[in-house]
């Protein structure tokens, strides 16, 4: 039985830090304003319709979820007009944002929900947001090449590579502490992307590199110590480091 809070609240803790941290680092970048705040509420309420509608394509329980996908829908639409009120050019946003949560719902629909592929793409359309928040200020006028003059700032796309690369190691981590648990294979990928990450993190700077050697850690002790942990465990871990992660690029990385 699907209790209503379900309908609306994701299930994962960890999902959260993936929905927010990007907003606020892009945001911090570019020195916060109101508007970033606005464009924050545009996203996660654009996300928790996105996953009603999710839901919603399931068989079982589909009415249950209508209510929370038109609620969310409708703050969404809400913010994103004001957004656009403020800057028209916003709007070339929604080409590759349709394209990711696009293929996104038609991994769902055919029944890879769970698939590495579809996580992949949830995260990367999420940590689009880094990029959005740090250059929207600077967005004048509908003219194309215009919009990809102003959001072809390397360090905004740096900070979200940064946040998209940690996110995608947690499909990893996360499959074998639940779903893949006990497997050798997912262990060792997830503990050699992890390795990976670290040198290539401190050739970035030595803050994010710290913070990569802890994530590494994470990946290789908590399967090991603490394979039965709840799911709840590791999604306040999930949010803890993604702070931190996000602490460190709003005080290294700089536009």
């Amino acid at each position: 039985m699907v209790g209503p809070s379900r309908n609306w609240i994701p299930r994962q803790h960890g999902v959260w830090a993936m929905m927010l941290a990007p907003g606020i680092a892009g945001g911090f970048l570019a020195g916060f304003r109101w508007q970033h705040a606005v464009l924050i509420v545009a996203w996660v309420s654009a996300y928790l319709a996105f996953m009603a509608i999710r839901g919603w394509l399931r068989p079982r329980h589909r009415r249950q979820f209508v209510v929370p996908a038109l609620t969310y829908a409708g703050i969404s639409l809400v913010s994103v007009i004001g957004l656009l009120v403020w800057r028209l050019a916003l709007l070339w946003w929604a080409v590759p944002l349709a394209v990711l949560l696009g293929a996104s719902l038609v991994l769902i629909s055919t029944g890879r929900e769970r698939t590495v592929i579809n996580d992949a793409l949830l995260i990367g359309s999420s940590c689009l947001m880094t990029v959005v928040g740090a250059t929207c200020q600077g967005l004048h006028g509908m003219d194309p090449s215009s919009f990809l003059r102003i959001v072809g700032i390397p360090h905004a796309w740096l900070a979200a590579a940064v946040l998209a690369v940690y996110f995608w190691g947690t499909i990893f981590y996360v499959k074998t502490m639940i779903r893949e648990r006990g497997k050798a294979g997912w262990y060792a990928t997830s503990v050699v992307y992890h390795l990976v990450l670290v040198v290539a993190a401190f050739l970035l700077n030595g803050w994010i590199g710290a913070v990569s050697v802890i994530v590494a850690v994470r990946a290789i002790l908590v399967p090991r110590l603490w394979p039965r942990a709840k799911p709840a465990f590791i999604g306040v871990g999930e949010i803890g480091i993604s702070t931190v992660l996000t602490v460190a690029l709003c005080l290294t990385v700089t536009l």
